[in-house]
């Protein structure tokens, strides 16, 4: 009879010991991991992956290349497109909301740094283990987006859902990426078009020697437009960047 009691204590301690796990299991709220990267300045970017890539959620911000070496900043006077010197140059975006859309002054940084295309064809501006994308990573983003619900509206998706002028029109930023308007570097090297239009640069350059006629593949969000705006511009333009996930 002892011997029958010991073996029924046994068996209750396993049922409540197997019960007490099966409970742990069903309450399980562990998060997915999640991924950050951080440049060489340590600013810390969250990250959002779409289809099969990871992206970054802000433009790039670093002011020194993945080596550690200073990128120069831009200053009035100075010559922007630098062809005959080849020297990479950075600015912030233009954050003075001349459209009085945002109630809160915007701190310096926030749609990014600019870059030109010296920085930007350094081959150390991104993060290691990220890089600066080409057209057809933004294509490849746009065909996702097109063949899970976004077909006719991909750009409103990408847009960010407030701080846009009335004439380009908030996005819904359905997509997550929070595309910010950070407008454009012109040639003279004066940063405009905030609130207006989001610019991402590419990796993509037209071949044969570099000049003033040299064309980059730009990605645009902005005028009202439902789609991504594709184009070709000059190099000595500036742009910011969004880097994805190697």
């Amino acid at each position: 009879m002892k011997q029958i009691l010991k073996l029924s204590t046994v068996c209750m301690f396993a049922l409540l010991a197997t019960a007490c796990a099966s409970d742990d299991d069903s309450n399980d709220t562990t998060e997915p991991e999640v991924i950050t990267v951080t440049d060489a300045d340590g600013n810390v970017y969250n990250t959002i992956t779409i289809g099969n890539q990871t992206w970054m959620l802000e433009n790039l911000k670093t002011t020194k290349y993945n080596d550690g070496t200073p990128i120069t900043k831009w200053e009035f006077g100075m010559d922007w497109a630098s062809l005959p010197d080849e020297e990479g140059f950075y600015q912030w975006a233009l954050t003075a909301d001349l459209n009085n859309i945002i109630d809160e002054e915007l701190p310096f940084d926030y749609y990014g740094a600019m870059y030109n295309h010296f920085a930007i064809e350094s081959g150390k501006l991104a993060p290691d283990g990220w890089r600066i994308p080409t057209e057809q990573d933004f294509r490849q983003l746009e065909n996702y987006l097109r063949s899970n619900g976004f077909s006719g509206n991909v750009a409103e998706a990408l847009k960010s859902d407030s701080g846009w002028s009335a004439f380009s029109g908030n996005g819904t930023n359905a997509s997550g990426f929070n595309g910010l308007p950070n407008g454009y570097v012109a040639a003279g090297g004066t940063a405009t078009a905030s609130e207006t239009v989001c610019s991402w640069g590419t990796i993509d350059v037209e071949s044969g020697p570099i000049n003033s006629s040299t064309k980059r593949k730009w990605v645009q969000l902005g005028d009202e437009d439902s789609e991504i705006f594709y184009s070709e511009t000059s190099i000595i333009l500036g742009v910011g960047i969004r880097c994805i996930k190697e």
